[in-house]
């Protein structure tokens, strides 16, 4: 409970303190490089500093697959903090994508848009595809993605069906593909009553798989086959962790 109460301090007093940045960043956005490496430089030392926080032991793994230009990096997603390991020391994630009820979060929503953050409304076919085009817009612009196709938290459980409608993004750009496999971080938080505690967590990146030239069929396919992949990685990772 110590551990909860305090994180939940040094958010709220990390985001009141650095209200002077925020205007700072807004400032900046008519030099877009200077606000793309002030941002980024803020919301990394955040999510760094809140991995500490939180006690999270985390192991990296793969990194030097990560391709010098733009991918939609997909990843299983076992908990609310899943998004800390892959912002903080991944260094191709700019932009992630969120549900839409993050865009009114006092505070933390500026430090989202001003990074990158593309909110979608699951409710909407039409938002759906605003979000499609946003993020093929912005992969196509050298801009990483990042988005959890499952769209809800499997707390650690079976990997749920990953939504077409992500790897629209990619096949559109025709950029490649990332898959990212987490294991551990429910264990820190959902699965102890959402009271935090310290403990090992495991991101393991997996090499890209190109889309460019792909037939409608193997786009069809995509999800299924980046979602047995992760799988596999996962339950590999698993097996240590509980070893």
């Amino acid at each position: 409970m110590l551990r909860t109460i305090g994180m939940l301090l040094y958010v709220a007093g990390y985001l009141i303190l650095n209200l002077p940045s925020l205007l700072k960043a807004k400032l900046l956005e008519k030099d877009p490089v200077k606000h793309e490496a002030y941002c980024r430089k803020k919301i990394v030392g955040f999510c760094r500093r809140c991995i500490k926080v939180m006690g999270m032991k985390l192991e990296m793994r793969g990194l030097e697959n990560i391709p010098d230009h733009a991918t939609l990096t997909v990843y299983n997603h076992q908990s609310l903090l899943d998004a800390f390991p892959l912002i903080a020391h991944m260094p191709n994630t700019q932009s992630m994508v969120a549900k839409k009820e993050l865009e009114k979060a006092p505070g933390i929503s500026d430090w989202m848009k001003a990074g990158h953050c593309i909110f979608i409304d699951r409710s909407s076919p039409r938002a759906g595809m605003l979000c499609i085009n946003q993020g093929a817009e912005l992969l196509a612009n050298n801009i990483n993605v990042t988005i959890a196709p499952e769209g809800t938290r499997n707390y650690g459980g079976e990997i749920a069906e990953f939504k077409g409608g992500a790897f629209k993004m990619a096949t559109k750009a025709e950029a490649p593909i990332l898959p990212v496999a987490i294991e551990g971080t429910y264990k820190l938080f959902e699965g102890n009553g959402k009271k935090l505690r310290s403990d090992r967590v495991i991101l393991s990146v997996l090499p890209p798989i190109p889309t460019k030239g792909l037939s409608r069929e193997e786009q069809k396919e995509l999800p299924e086959k980046v979602r047995k992949l992760i799988e596999t990685e996962v339950n590999k990772l698993k097996g240590e962790l509980n070893s």
